[in-house]
């Protein structure tokens, strides 16, 4: 019985570090590391004085105050709730991808008029990845813009943009309610994409990955998305007309009147630009952090 009950609580622990190593994860541990490259690089090309002095490495990596606050304790204390409610409700009860596949798959067959299967080659499978990719990405930007301008929705929604201090944990400051539509968002994205696939090759989903995950999908995490919930304001310059730079992101986050409902992308700020809500990062200094409503 004990070594049951020992077994069990291992398996929650495990879970719990599932961000670390999970590939599929903002804060599995290359993500971290590329995520820290990205600032010394950073570093080096804009702060080249400053980069070998200890005291503001300090304040960028190491500052009790910008981990340790009345906001990020917030940030922490939510992020345990979550992973108990993922793993407890969330999961077991609305990833409906399996029934949502087989729903949309046999929507597919009955109004099919193609010579299927395509072939399964490179090409095929790249092109595959790269449409689910911008397919997903669309999917989460439009759940993006519900959440902000559905007067129901934002009242969840707000929980995350309350945080005053922007950290990678503050990606996982949700209220249950809004992770609970997560769920229901991902299942969704997942379940066309299954059916899809299965539909054109008549084969078990497959994509070209990187660690299992989609390969678009995690150079996105690899090259800085952990730095979207900072202080580290880097831009893309020119690239911010076709993707959402973390400095993007956190003008999201900006308690300016002028900044609220800009840059809902998640990924490509091809969106933003279609309903005029794309902001570029160019001549935006200084930001506090907020929902404006404090």
């Amino acid at each position: 019985m004990i070594q049951k009950a020992e077994a069990i609580i291992f398996d929650w622990i495990d879970r719990f570090l599932v961000p670390i190593d999970d590939p599929t994860s903002r804060l599995f541990y290359l993500n971290v590391v590329f995520a820290v490259v990205f600032i010394f690089a950073w570093l080096f090309i804009v702060h080249k004085k400053r980069i070998l002095k200890k005291r503001y490495l300090k304040t960028l990596f190491f500052s009790k105050n910008y981990w340790w606050n009345n906001s990020t304790k917030t940030d922490y204390k939510l992020y345990v709730l979550n992973s108990v409610l993922k793993i407890a409700i969330f999961i077991p009860y609305l990833d409906f991808s399996y029934r949502l596949s087989i729903y949309f798959l046999k929507k597919l067959q009955n109004i099919s008029a193609f010579d299927l299967p395509l072939q399964i080659n490179f090409l095929n499978l790249l092109v595959f990845t790269v449409v689910f990719f911008v397919a997903d990405d669309f999917i989460r930007f439009a759940h993006h813009y519900l959440m902000h301008n559905v007067p129901f929705l934002w009242h969840f929604h707000k929980t995350h943009h309350s945080a005053t201090t922007l950290t990678p944990i503050t990606l996982y400051r949700t209220h249950p309610v809004e992770s609970a539509i997560a769920t229901v968002r991902n299942s969704l994205s997942l379940s066309i994409a299954t059916s899809f696939f299965i539909f054109l090759f008549q084969a078990e989903l497959t994509m070209v990955t990187l660690l299992g995950v989609n390969f678009f999908g995690f150079l996105f995490n690899l090259l800085g998305s952990n730095l979207r919930h900072s202080h580290i304001p880097i831009s893309f310059g020119p690239f911010e007309n076709i993707f959402i730079s973390p400095k993007q992101h956190q003008i999201h986050h900006s308690t300016n009147p002028a900044h609220f409902n800009k840059n809902f992308g998640v990924s490509i700020s091809i969106w933003d630009q279609l309903i005029q809500t794309h902001l570029k990062s160019k001549h935006i200094k200084r930001l506090k952090f907020g929902n404006g409503e404090a």
